[in-house]
């Protein structure tokens, strides 16, 4: 058996319908031999467990099937994920979700060429599993480095060093939608960033995953993540008081509580440097239009004078 070198990062839970696709597409990948699916199975079904069984007979070794039950939050899965790994290169691949055959082996290739501690690239938004039709390409190879601590450009396939981790931390379990938004701006800050050449893969929205179902948290948790990282231009005034019930200075990843500074050097100055980007005066006076807040509005007030000033 060839030494792992990429294991991916497979929470799964209700993903009945993609699932036995999924297990197919693996053996499709170039890079196949190196190649170690780290599955967090939550509450699967007899008949999931035998496809995976199948498969791990087919190709022993392969897959490493963790179930949990009863479910944990996506944050936890996909933290255990990355516990499990065997590979130094740990890689995003959700089971709704295709890769073309040359996706992993051409961002290991990019890695190690380009000298990158985590990679991104190319890859097409579809709307009904099993497309692969490439209607618009998101392309990541003019995207501005002050861009990537912002705005979540490594998209839904990039891979990065386990090791980065240290550095940078994990996934935040108190998000249900922005998890993976939240670590990839911590990666950003603690790392390289290069481009793989090929295209990755087809993201699948349509419109039942954790970002994009209806009542999703995708928009109050990216301003969590605005409040967090002082992405004060970004801010959605209208959800700050529902975004301060998150603990927004904190990251909690394997039950344990760690402050956003351990993760970003300089995190205080970063919070003030943007502080500029939007008046006190607009946060304050927003306040005033709020109603049924009352409870949290000296909270409120509290957090913004500390986002805004500088932090002891």
């Amino acid at each position: 058996m060839k030494e792992i070198r990429v294991s991916t990062i497979t929470p799964c839970f209700r993903m009945k319908p993609y699932l036995k696709k999924f297990l197919e597409e693996l053996p499709q990948q170039t890079y196949f031999d190196n190649l170690e699916i780290v599955l967090d199975h939550n509450e699967p079904d007899q008949e999931e467990i035998r496809w995976v069984k199948e498969f791990s007979k087919k190709y022993p070794g392969k897959i490493k099937h963790i179930i949990v039950n009863p479910v944990e939050s996506i944050g936890a899965s996909m933290n255990r994920c990355i516990k499990e790994a065997t590979g130094d290169f740990v890689t995003i691949w959700n089971v709704d979700d295709l890769r073309t055959p040359l996706s992993i082996e051409s961002q290991v290739k990019a890695m190690l060429e380009k000298k990158g501690d985590i990679v991104m690239g190319n890859y097409s938004i579809v709307r009904s599993f099993g497309d692969r039709t490439v209607k618009k390409v998101f392309d990541h190879n003019n995207v501005p480095t002050s861009e990537l601590v912002r705005s979540m450009y490594l998209g839904p396939f990039v891979m990065f060093k386990k090791t980065l981790c240290k550095k940078a931390g994990y996934f935040d379990e108190q998000l249900t939608s922005g998890a993976d938004f939240d670590l990839s701006i911590r990666l950003a800050y603690n790392g390289k960033v290069v481009v793989a050449d090929e295209l990755l893969g087809y993201y699948l929205n349509e419109g039942k995953g954790a970002s994009t179902r209806p009542g999703s948290k995708q928009l109050l948790e990216r301003n969590v993540i605005c409040l967090r990282y002082g992405i004060f231009d970004k801010l959605d005034l209208q959800n700050i008081p529902l975004s301060v019930t998150y603990s927004i200075p904190t990251i909690v990843s394997f039950g344990t509580t760690y402050s956003v500074s351990t993760f970003i050097d300089d995190y205080s100055k970063i919070i003030n440097k943007n502080k500029n980007t939007i008046k006190k005066s607009i946060l304050i006076s927003s306040l005033s239009l709020l109603t049924g807040y009352q409870p949290i509005k000296n909270k409120i007030k509290s957090y913004i004078k500390n986002l805004l000033y500088p932090i002891k």
